[in-house]
């Protein structure tokens, strides 16, 4: 059954409002799934249909749900509502979940929660929520050096239902320093009666609370390891972070980078985010793009009106010219910011930068030129002066992506070297380049030439 069947049983349930129904329908199927359902729902039916599930399952759907649609959903449901699905999520999504309420109400579903589940989130909230301290979660297995294999077996039982998917132990004095890790398959195998100190590895790397998650996430790819314990400038351990938190932070930053590249900045849903807010992120780029739009345009009717007149033919040949750099020039800076952000390049490589991506754009330059002019002859082949036209065509084309490929690589490595942020300026600047040098370029040549 695919979702659009569900969804449509589910909106005869809405009806009748059977909640029950609803609950028993959906509580099958992965989070991920219902989480698909209500999207494809009326707005207003969204709430309902969260109420509707259990608490534990409901805390797993939550974080499927789109930003948008969470802050929606979460300004409807109750503080008690909201308190229960917190109490069954990790302390770091839980975290997450106040974070995203209003201060009055995330204060108010924090008292309503399970005492020992809020002891636990509460100390998350102190740290920003881009920060290591804001992704890590408070659930972990640690015991004192001085335990046994036999002890930290059986403590491990105790804490079956509290804490999941963890694959090492780690190990502290009794002032909760950091001392080392066990891995559970090493603790398994080893004499119940060892101490584990004598057993237990270095840790290979730990981080500290308030530095940023992009930079745990580079370290996760550096070290290859499955979770990260953060501890305090005194060496104390305070939490944990995972693989799949880190996936959650590539993910989220993947789609930052995506929208600031485009010159939006922020995440946009096109249902949720309110009209005004929409107009106001996206304008001020447009209107800088109108400027200089309108700046080609004056210099176009001051400087070449004459060859356009004479030539009116090469107007059609521009979109072509415009369009082929701007896409060479986007290729070339999603390249370099995608290689920014994963950290395989640096400003220092800049001349070898260069040197590559211009190769590259000259030889797709030359390609697209020569089929342009082909084609522009076969357009204009009873122009008088088709020959000259295709060679403006072609060479106008070959500077066009030459000179988008310089800038797709100067342009993200300048701003980053200045402590811009590449994903946010590159691509608007790339735009208006592109449509200034490629069409002025093209009719200074074509100026030239006939």
């Amino acid at each position: 059954m695919n979702i659009e069947q569900i969804a449509e049983e589910i909106k005869g349930y809405l009806l009748s409002k059977d909640s029950a129904a609803i609950s028993s329908k959906l509580s099958d199927f992965h989070p991920s799934q219902i989480a698909d359902v209500i999207e494809s729902l009326e707005p207003e039916d969204h709430t309902f249909v969260l109420e509707s599930l259990n608490p534990e399952i409901a805390s797993e759907v939550y974080f499927e749900l789109d930003s948008e649609q969470r802050e929606d959903i979460s300004e409807k449901l109750d503080v008690e509502t909201l308190a229960d699905i917190a109490d069954e999520m990790d302390s770091d999504d839980a975290a997450d979940l106040l974070g995203e309420l209003e201060d009055e109400k995330a204060l108010e579903v924090l008292s309503s929660m399970d005492p020992k589940e809020a002891k636990d989130v509460k100390p998350l909230l102190e740290y920003p929520s881009d920060s290591a301290g804001g992704i890590m979660q408070s659930e972990l297995v640690k015991v004192t050096s001085d335990l046994t294999v036999s002890e930290t077996i059986n403590w491990i039982r105790l804490l079956a239902d509290d804490v999941e998917e963890f694959q090492r132990v780690y190990i502290t004095d009794e002032n909760d320093g950091l001392l080392g890790i066990i891995p559970l398959q090493r603790l398994i195998l080893a004499n119940a009666q060892t101490k584990v100190r004598s057993i237990m590895e270095d840790v290979e790397i730990t981080v500290t609370p308030y530095i940023d998650q992009e930079e745990v996430a580079e370290f996760f790819k550096q070290y290859d390891v499955l979770a990260i314990p953060v501890v305090d400038t005194d060496n104390k351990l305070l939490g944990r972070i995972t693989a799949d938190d880190i996936l959650d932070v590539i993910t989220q930053e993947a789609e930052e980078d995506i929208y600031k590249f485009t010159g939006l900045g922020e995440h946009l849903h096109p249902l949720y985010t309110p009209t005004r807010e929409k107009i106001k992120l996206r304008v001020p780029w447009l209107i800088l793009t109108l400027v200089g739009e309108l700046l080609i345009a004056l210099i176009i009717v001051k400087v070449f009106q004459p060859t356009l007149e004479k030539v009116a033919i090469l107007a059609a040949f521009m979109p072509a010219i415009m369009a082929t750099g701007g896409n060479v020039g986007i290729q070339t800076t999603t390249i370099v910011v995608r290689s920014l952000g994963l950290g395989t390049i640096n400003i220092k490589q800049i001349l070898k930068l260069v040197a590559a991506e211009v190769k590259v754009g000259f030889a797709l330059g030359v390609i697209c030129g020569l089929m342009a002019a082909l084609i522009g002859s076969l357009i204009s082949y009873n122009e008088p002066q088709i020959f000259k036209l295709s060679l403006a065509v072609f060479i106008a084309m070959v500077s066009a992506t030459i000179a988008t490929s310089f800038v797709g690589v100067t342009a993200p490595l300048l701003l980053h070297k200045f402590k811009f942020d590449p994903a946010a300026s590159s691509g608007p600047f790339l735009t208006m380049f592109n449509d200034i040098f490629g069409s002025l370029f093209y009719l200074l040549i074509a100026m030239l030439i006939f």
